[in-house]
């Protein structure tokens, strides 16, 4: 099967790289192909010289797009409009797989000297970040995918609450569940697949594309659960 991260120079892009390219023919996309092909480049390395099988190229988005049977979007969601454009003369029967998460980073205040109490206050010394799921007018960065695309491609979504370093390091075999939505079972059959690709991870289907808000959302939740809870790279499992 023909593979292409559109945005696979990026950090969760690494990760679907190297764990997809010994099995499978992966195509790195990124906005300029020179690029993609140095970190194809530094992807096959390191697959070589653990006597992995690399089967990975690099190229610009829309040629990856026009050569694969999978297309996956690990891009920002700022970034979507103008992709979608450039990549959707060239769609053809694939299979679009969306990463998209539409977050943003805000600040709240913590009242000192409360025990229960979050409040505004003026003060910066008690200043606190966090990330939140920032809803789009669709529901949801996958239903604005699927209104961008032409009729006849299936659109599933997924790989939300992976963490991009354990994906990418090849030492793990991290044992976390991944949640999938969409229309079409057969399209979220193949992407099942590309999940069991992936040592000791298991896929859960979650449902129709109207799911996928859950989904989107759990990116920001885990990222708030690791950075205030001091744990590194945490994902979910259903137990």
């Amino acid at each position: 099967m023909k593979i292409a991260i559109l945005g696979g120079t990026g950090q969760i892009g690494r990760g679907f790289a190297l764990r997809w390219g010994q099995k499978h023919d992966v195509i790195v996309g990124s906005r300029g192909a020179e690029k993609a092909e140095t970190l194809a480049a530094e992807y096959i390395k390191i697959l070589k010289e653990r006597d992995l099988p690399a089967n990975i190229t690099g190229t610009d988005n829309k040629t990856a797009a026009e050569n694969a049977d999978v297309i996956v979007l690990a891009i920002r969601y700022n970034q979507l409009e103008s992709l979608m454009e450039l990549i959707n003369p060239v769609l053809d029967k694939q299979i679009v797989v969306s990463v998209v998460v539409p977050m943003e980073k805000n600040m709240c205040y913590i009242q000192p000297n409360s025990e229960h109490t979050t409040v505004p206050i003026s003060s910066e010394e008690f200043n606190t970040d966090y990330f939140c799921f920032s809803r789009p007018e669709s529901g949801s960065a996958a239903q604005d995918i699927a209104d961008m695309l032409p009729e006849n491609i299936e659109l599933v979504a997924g790989f939300h609450s992976i963490p991009a370093k354990k994906l990418a390091d090849l030492d793990l075999e991290p044992e976390f569940d991944v949640g999938v939505c969409g229309n079409s079972m057969r399209s979220k059959e193949v992407v099942f697949d590309l999940v069991r690709d992936i040592p000791n991870m298991r896929p859960l289907d979650i449902g129709p594309l109207e799911t996928a808000p859950m989904l989107e959302a759990l990116t920001p939740l885990i990222i708030n659960v690791s950075a205030r809870n001091k744990m590194r790279d945490t994902s979910i499992k259903f137990i």
